[in-house]
C-alpha cells in the first residue's frame, strides 16, 4: 500500500502544514504544522505531493490542436503572450487534462518554482507532484466551494476551474468566470468554508450580488482538511513538467513501473506455482511406476527377493530361460516352432502343454491319425528337436495324441 503525504508550502510568515492519507485517499492521523525540516521523517517512504499558493499561479484555457505534452508546452507562450505582462522567457508553463476543445495552462514564474523546489531539496524533500492549491478543494455539480486561506480566498468551480485571489477581488472575478458559462453551468449555490461564522457572513456578504444561495461548514484547522479529500483527484494540474520535471529518482521509476513490476512479480509467482505443482504430480506418478515395476518384477521372479536393477535382472532370467540365445533346446524356441506347425495344420488343435526339464510335451487334438502324423513330421525338419508321439486315443471321430519334444541332444 502506497501512502502519500499532503504538504502545503509555508506562505507569508505561516508554518507548513501536512497530512498523510493511504493509497485510497484516506486520513491517517492529525493535521500538523511546522517547518520544512519537522515535515522531513513523514516523507520517509511515502510518496510526497507538495500544494503551493494559487495566489503565485495563473490558470488559463488555451485551444491547442495537439495530444503531446511537449508540443503543448512549446504552444503555450505564444497562444498566452498577448494575456500576460511578464516576459513569457522568465515564466513556467504547466499542462492539464484537456477539458472540451482546450487544455488548462498553468503558468508561474521561473524564479518561483526554483525557489520552492530549492525549499524543499534543503529540507531533504522531494516531491512526486506540486499542485496549485485551489486546484486541490473538492468539486461538487452546480456549486460554488469557497475557502477563506488568510487574506484570501481560494474558489472551485464545479467544472474543475480554479480562482485565487484577494477577498476584495473575488467577487468580480467569480462574476467574470460566470459570465463565461452557459446558463445552466453557471453556479446557483456556495459552500463556504471558514474558520468561523462570523468569517463565513463576511464572505456572504461580498458575494450578495452574485445571487446565489450560501451555505457555510466551518473549516477545522488548515485547508489541507479539504485537499485531502482530493488527494486521488485526476482533474488538476502538476507544475512539474518541462524543465521542473524530475528525473533519476528511484521514486519516480517506480511510481511508473509499480503496476508492470506487480503484474511480474504475479506472473513468477504463478509459473513457480505450476512447476511445484507439476514436480509433486510427476514425483507422485513416478513413485507409482516404481510400485508397479516392483509389482510385476516380484511376480516373473518370485524367487528374487531384492530388486536392485529390475531390467537387468529380468533380462538375464530371460536369457536363462532362452538357454543364452544360442541353445536349442529353450522352451520360448520349442513353442515358436510349435506355433508355426499349428499355423500350417488347420486340423490340429492345442489343447495344453507342458514344459520340465527340457522337454514340452503337447497334448493336441485331430480329424484323424493322419494329421497327428503330419505334426509331428512338420515338428521334426528341425534338426534342433527329437519329437515322439504317443498316447494316442480315437473317440466320437476325434483323435487325441500327446507329442514330446526335446533337444536332439536329449
Amino acid at each position: 500500500m502506497t501512502e502519500t503525504l499532503l504538504l502545503r508550502m509555508p506562505e507569508a510568515g505561516r508554518p507548513a502544514y501536512w497530512l498523510v492519507v493511504d493509497t485510497f485517499g484516506n486520513r491517517m492521523g492529525q493535521v500538523q504544522s511546522g517547518t520544512l525540516a519537522e515535515a522531513g521523517p513523514f516523507a520517509a517512504g511515502r510518496r510526497m505531493r507538495v500544494y503551493v499558493p494559487g495566489s503565485a499561479v495563473m490558470l488559463f484555457p488555451v485551444a491547442i490542436p495537439s495530444h503531446n505534452l511537449q508540443k503543448i508546452l512549446q504552444a503555450a507562450p505564444f497562444a498566452l503572450e498577448d494575456k500576460l505582462a511578464e516576459d513569457v522567457e522568465t515564466l513556467h508553463f504547466a499542462a492539464g487534462r484537456r477539458t472540451g476543445n482546450a487544455y488548462p495552462i498553468a503558468v508561474v514564474a521561473r524564479a518561483r518554482m526554483r525557489q520552492w523546489l530549492d525549499e524543499l531539496a534543503a529540507a531533504g524533500l522531494r516531491p512526486a507532484e506540486i499542485i496549485p492549491d485551489m486546484l486541490a478543494l473538492p468539486t461538487r455539480d452546480n456549486t460554488l466551494i469557497i475557502v477563506q486561506d488568510g487574506e484570501y480566498l481560494l474558489a472551485r468551480f464545479p467544472d474543475g476551474t480554479a480562482l485565487a485571489a484577494e477577498t476584495s477581488l473575488m467577487p468580480l472575478l467569480i462574476q467574470r468566470h460566470q459570465a463565461t458559462r452557459d446558463e445552466t453551468l453557471r453556479c446557483t449555490h456556495a459552500l463556504l468554508h471558514a474558520p468561523d461564522e462570523t468569517a463565513a457572513q463576511a464572505i456572504a456578504h461580498i458575494l450578495t450580488d452574485l445571487h446565489m444561495e450560501t451555505a457555510y461548514r466551518p473549516l477545522n484547522g488548515d485547508a489541507i482538511t479539504l485537499m485531502a479529500m482530493t488527494a486521488q483527484n485526476a482533474w488538476t494540474i502538476d507544475l512539474l513538467q518541462g524543465e521542473f520535471r524530475l528525473h533519476g529518482g528511484m521514486n519516480q521509476y517506480w511510481q511508473q513501473w509499480r503496476t508492470a513490476v506487480i503484474l511480474l512479480v504475479a506472473l513468477c509467482a504463478v509459473i513457480i506455482a505450476q512447476q511445484g505443482i507439476s514436480y509433486f504430480r510427476l514425483r507422485h506418478e513416478a513413485a507409482s511406476l516404481d510400485t508397479q515395476v516392483a509389482t510385476l518384477f516380484h511376480a516373473a521372479l518370485p524367487d528374487v527377493h531384492r530388486m536392485v536393477r529390475p531390467r537387468a535382472q529380468m533380462r538375464q532370467r530371460l536369457s536363462q530361460l532362452t538357454g543364452g540365445g544360442g541353445n536349442a533346446s529353450g522352451p520360448l524356441r520349442m513353442l515358436m516352432a510349435v506355433g508355426n506347425a499349428l499355423q500350417s495344420q488347420s486340423g490340429v488343435q492345442l489343447q495344453g502343454f507342458s514344459y520340465h526339464g527340457g522337454t514340452l510335451q503337447l497334448q493336441v487334438q485331430a480329424s484323424d491319425i493322419h494329421a497327428l502324423s503330419t505334426m509331428k513330421s512338420v515338428l521334426a525338419r528341425n534338426p534342433a528337436f527329437s519329437v515322439n508321439l504317443d498316447s494316442v486315443n480315437s473317440s466320437a471321430g476325434q483323435t487325441t495324441g500327446r507329442l514330446t519334444i526335446s533337444g536332439s541332444g536329449a
